[in-house]
């Protein structure tokens, strides 16, 4: 059987008002050069507008036109609003933990620095996050971009998020409630390497946040986070009650 040809999906940052789309150069190049995109093949686009087309391509002079043909209703929307706070860590794992979150449904980002954190100062960093966003977007399918946040210290971070349901993932909480994993705005909170110290952890819960855990095993940040993600996004899936 003759494999069906993909068909690429491409982030717009702009209003979709017209019937067609004059790409940038850079686009242009992409399209052309990286993706081997032909005349007349079609791709799709999207912004984060949810806004969504079929389109078919036409080149001049190295320039992409796109022709919208349809427009494509969402597949992929968020089901739960859930904010990510991630103490900061190597950059490696911090790349690999946006991707995730993407994919896995995450409304907003948030890199904190934490006494145990490796870095003091990534905000040069935020730009090729939000690349890597756009690029788990384009694959995953899904329509709204993840939103990532300039770094905070801890004390700023809490600040700035006092309301609704907060979580903290740490091998000593207790394990979460049926009712807990059902929310549809959580905000959760997962530490570095070397755990939080003890002064943090006072800060957590003179604020408010539940101390919760999702295994008996201390895991590392990027096993957390995704364990994380997509036990509170899948619950009723995944739940007995369900069944």
């Amino acid at each position: 059987m003759k494999q069906q040809k993909k068909i690429h999906r491409l982030y717009i940052n702009s209003e979709l008002k017209t019937d067609t789309y004059t790409c940038s150069n850079e686009l242009s190049h992409r399209i052309i050069n990286v993706l081997r995109i032909k005349e007349n093949d079609e791709l799709i686009i999207f912004n984060n507008r949810k806004d969504q087309y079929l389109c078919s391509t036409k080149f001049e002079n190295k320039i992409v036109t796109l022709l919208f043909k349809k427009s494509i209703a969402p597949d992929v929307l968020l089901k739960k609003r859930i904010s990510l706070a991630v103490s900061i860590v190597s950059m490696k794992i911090m790349d690999l933990i946006i991707q995730k979150s993407v994919e896995l449904g995450v409304d907003e980002f948030h890199p904190v620095y934490t006494n145990r954190s490796q870095y003091t100062n990534i905000n040069k960093k935020v730009p090729h996050w939000e690349k890597i966003v756009i690029h788990a977007s384009e694959q995953s399918g899904r329509c709204e971009l993840m939103k990532i946040h300039s770094p905070l210290t801890l004390d700023e971070y809490i600040v700035s998020n006092n309301k609704g349901p907060r979580y903290i993932l740490h091998q000593n909480g207790e394990s979460f409630s049926a009712n807990e994993l059902t929310d549809d705005r959580i905000s959760f909170f997962i530490g570095p390497e070397g755990g939080f110290e003890n002064t943090e952890l006072d800060t957590f819960i003179k604020n408010e946040w539940k101390m919760k855990k999702i295994s008996v095993n201390i895991l590392r940040t990027e096993t957390a986070c995704i364990s994380a993600i997509t036990l509170i996004n899948n619950y009723e899936s995944l739940s007995r009650n369900s069944l």
